[in-house]
């Protein structure tokens, strides 16, 4: 006797939605979840999981859903960005939607900014983060940071302007070798022309101490500020506050390296590192 299908509550969030129109298109395509699973290439209780909404879609997936499933018409594809905006805390939700659409950021972080992580070492970022979380766990949220790197590769991504602390390059996470890897990252970018690394040395004092600060500019809209701590996050409309904010990052950029010289400070660091 088969195993009676899960009871989906589509209304519940995009998630739950995103997994009942997988159950729908499939169910009127006359596929099993074992023949669905086949065709993306994904484990049959990794689909499950997702056609349940008990994990989150990871962003290989949404195209390869349309490939298998023609009915869609491409659903899966276009409403995956909700879906992925919802899986956010409440308190960054509006800064994750506004993110993608800007065509300018400027950063200051006392670690890698997630847009530029690299795999391994935003994960072992994460298990720091979250020691108690399971690996399943954990790379679904890598899953997520992963989708968010995607503007880095449109047609006109946006040009981010970072200001790195010291420390977030001096302190090891996941090893030498994982280091030296998003080293060699932030090297590619600051070589790019959609990007500026700037290093602000650890004995130098600044206003951003607290937390990470992010300046998001638009075509059509005004700019935004979004400051964010460990496990909160504020974002900044009124004209004044952003202002103070910009002031604030104008001050961050003056008391750090300059952009040739943090390349070769980069560069350094990467030889530095034992392999």
């Amino acid at each position: 006797m088969s195993a009676r299908p899960r009871e989906l509550t589509p209304d519940r969030s995009p998630r739950h939605f995103f997994g009942s129109e997988i159950r729908r298109h499939r169910t009127c395509a006359g596929m099993s979840i074992d023949d669905l699973a086949s065709r993306v290439r994904y484990s049959k209780s990794h689909m499950a999981n997702i056609e349940a909404a008990h994990r989150t879609p990871p962003p290989d997936l949404p195209p390869l859903l349309d490939t298998a499933l023609p009915s869609s018409d491409g659903f899966f594809t276009r409403f995956f960005p909700l879906v992925s905006s919802d899986s956010f805390p409440d308190w960054s939700r509006r800064y994750m939607a506004l993110e993608p659409v800007a065509n300018t950021h400027l950063k200051f972080s006392l670690s890698i900014p997630g847009l530029w992580q690299t795999e391994n070492y935003g994960l072992a970022f994460l298990r720091l983060g979250l020691p108690r979380a399971s690996e399943t766990e954990v790379r679904d949220l890598w899953a997520l940071r992963k989708a968010r790197q995607q503007v880095l590769h449109l047609p006109k991504p946006p040009f981010i302007w970072a200001v790195l602390d010291e420390a977030a390059l001096r302190r090891v996470v996941g090893g030498a070798e994982v280091m030296r890897g998003q080293i060699r990252r932030l090297i590619e970018l600051a070589s790019s022309r959609d990007a500026v690394v700037q290093i602000l040395p650890i004995d130098r004092s600044h206003g951003a101490i607290g937390g990470s600060l992010t300046l998001l500019h638009f075509d059509d809209a005004p700019r935004v500020a979004y400051l964010e701590g460990l496990l909160s996050g504020q974002l900044l409309e009124s004209p004044d506050e952003v202002t103070n904010m910009a002031l604030v990052y104008d001050t961050l950029r003056a008391a750090a390296l300059t952009p040739d010289d943090s390349l070769a400070w980069l560069e350094r660091a990467m030889e530095e590192r034992p392999k």
